[in-house]
């Protein structure tokens, strides 16, 4: 799967007035510290003033962020694959008080909260979850004997594992499932431990699969040091995933254009602020996805995959600041 199209094609009606407040609420896993790089990148090239403020993963933590965002009377808000039930009332006071709220990739109705626009939301990680099941499929057939390793409090985390779990059972009923929960505040401390001595304890796991391959951070030497070698694959990575993946020690990812769709949600953040509606493609979830391999890595990982290089200039001409 290729991308071929870039997701926006339309130009702002006006050119965004400069200093709009942008707040990105940021959950506690690695792979939302790089969304928020790009959503930075993105607000400054638009001309916005950005501020990210840390929402952690629970409820206490979530509902202080927002009221601490509250205070800074925000032009917009931009959260990630948070469950918005976690900020409690926070997110609609926000609303009411005339920020725009944009979330990306929450797994329920979101206009009860007051969010205002849901980029990439349910179809999009079930469509991931059935991808990864064919991935696996493909490259491992009947000989599958998969485990899958969940993030709870990731938003995006149940449908993902639905979607697998049916695909695996009506393309390959006789392949092995299991699932395991991998707590995100272990992610880059404990988790590789974890996921290790589960791999122990299952001699016969062919394939491990990440609902985000975040979780897979140090998990290569933490494999190596317990002499076990297992396919990997997971949606989602970071820049230290592909580099894992270029020097083989990671299998592949299924990895979303980070730079296109967070820009993406910052282009209709910037719709929603002049009163606009997102476009038809971004309320469709058009997005850039592909499934890199070792082969595939042919750029900088540091620098992240993006199916369309100059996707900054392609932004500035639609926004009128090239």
């Amino acid at each position: 799967m290729t991308p071929t199209e870039f997701p926006v094609g339309d130009p702002l009606a006006h050119k965004l007035p400069a200093g709009k407040k942008f707040v990105y609420l940021q959950c506690s896993t690695p792979i939302c510290a790089t969304v928020g790089s790009f959503i930075r990148q993105a607000v400054r090239a638009l001309g916005g003033k950005m501020t990210t403020v840390n929402a952690g993963s629970t409820a206490q933590t979530a509902q202080a962020a927002a009221s601490s965002v509250n205070s800074m009377k925000p032009d917009a808000v931009i959260l990630g694959a948070i469950d918005p039930a976690l900020f409690g009332s926070g997110l609609k006071k926000l609303s009411d008080a005339g920020a725009k709220l944009v979330s990306l990739q929450i797994d329920k109705d979101v206009k009860p909260y007051g969010i205002t626009f849901n980029y990439l939301g349910t179809d999009l990680s079930r469509r991931n979850g059935k991808l990864l099941a064919d991935w696996v499929i493909a490259k491992k057939g009947e000989q599958a004997d998969a485990v899958l390793y969940t993030e709870p409090t990731l938003d995006i985390s149940t449908p993902v594992q639905k979607a697998f779990q049916d695909e695996m059972k009506e393309n390959c009923p006789s392949c092995k499932v299991r699932v395991v929960p991998i707590d995100a505040a272990t992610i880059g401390t404990t988790a590789p431990r974890t996921i290790v001595t589960d791999l122990e304890a299952h001699q016969d796991t062919k394939t491990a699969v990440f609902v985000s391959l975040s979780a897979a951070a140090g998990l290569p030497a933490a494999m190596k040091a317990a002499g076990l070698s297992v396919t990997t694959v997971g949606f989602g990575p970071t820049a230290a995933n592909l580099q894992d993946i270029k020097k083989g020690s990671l299998t592949a990812a299924l990895n979303i254009d980070f730079p296109v769709s967070t820009w993406t949600a910052v282009d209709a953040a910037a719709r929603l602020i002049e009163g606009a509606e997102p476009t038809t493609s971004e309320q469709a979830g058009a997005v850039p996805e592909q499934f890199l391999e070792q082969k595939d890595i042919t750029f900088d990982p540091t620098h992240g995959w993006s199916a369309f290089p100059d996707y900054a200039q392609r932004f500035a001409t639609l926004w009128k600041v090239s």
